[in-house]
């Protein structure tokens, strides 16, 4: 059981990971919104339902983060598209 609780949380962020890179490479740039505005709401409501164990700052800081490594999934995507 606790193997499960280290490779779900690993395989949840690398599958929300690779959806954000699909929809990125598609020709309508606003379907890369999905994930980062789910992203943004889901911790919004995780943070407002006391489900989060951090304070208002660490929670926007860890919030921060993961938008930029979604930007950079989106970013990616773009540049892949475009050299073909």
């Amino acid at each position: 059981m606790e193997i499960l609780k280290i490779f779900l949380p690993t395989l949840v962020y690398v599958v929300l990971l690779a959806i954000q890179y699909f929809l990125s490479r598609t020709g309508n740039k606003i379907l890369g919104l999905i994930i980062p505005i789910g992203l943004v709401i889901g911790v919004g409501y995780l943070y407002v339902t006391d489900k989060i164990g951090l304070g208002l700052v660490p929670t926007i800081i860890l919030t921060c983060i993961g938008l930029i490594f979604l930007y950079g999934q989106w970013d990616s995507a773009q540049k892949d598209k475009a050299a073909k």
